[in-house]
């Protein structure tokens, strides 16, 4: 290395060691990071309802993963198992593939609160969906099978991470929760205009 570059390396060394050097973010900017991390951890790795049809099916992202070529490919068949029209299944389908964006859209919620509060409708809006098919206003089992599970976990017993056990909401939905509600304080203290 050049003698010059040596007094630079411990210039920056002295001056970093000697200032403490702040990050200035919002309460609203880290409230949108939490949000967005817990968000993505939970739709990817954790299991929001697990059922057992013979087979054990985990509602997660990665079931939402596996199932949109199937939504796509096969919509009448698909819409006819779960009683809906088949353009409503294209709609739910958009609906999830932007679900799987919601932890990104609250991340970037550090620029635009915009961002956040989209978001945290997303995941807010799935939660409720699984919460509507604990009491059989959908037909849980049918939807887990068709769109939101899988039954081929990416590593056995760990992704997606089911804790509570069967035919109970799992963690996974808690967590959903809990960054929908800090996504809606991140929106209140965000930064700039919607």
């Amino acid at each position: 290395m050049t003698k010059e570059l040596m007094l630079y390396i411990d210039f920056m060394l002295f001056y970093i060691k000697n200032h403490k050097v702040y990050v200035k973010m919002s309460v609203g900017k880290k409230l949108s990071i939490i949000s967005g991390i817990i968000t993505i951890i939970t739709t990817y790795l954790f299991s929001w309802y697990a059922i057992n049809t013979g087979t054990i099916y985990y509602a997660s992202g990665l079931g939402i993963i596996f199932n949109i070529p199937a939504m796509f490919s096969e919509a009448p068949s698909l819409g006819s198992t779960l009683g809906i029209p088949s353009f409503a299944v294209y709609i739910v389908a958009v609906y999830l593939i932007l679900f799987l964006a919601a932890g990104f859209f609250q991340l970037l919620g550090v620029k635009h609160r915009g961002f956040v509060l989209f978001g945290t409708l997303l995941s807010l809006g799935m939660g409720i969906l699984i919460f509507l098919g604990s009491f059989n206003v959908v037909d849980k089992t049918v939807w887990i099978e068709n769109m939101l599970g899988t039954n081929t976990p990416l590593v056995e017993g760990y992704i997606p991470w089911a804790i509570l056990g069967l035919n109970t909401f799992d963690i996974g939905l808690y967590l959903l929760y809990a960054a929908g509600i800090i996504g809606i304080v991140a929106t209140i203290y965000g930064p700039g205009p919607f």
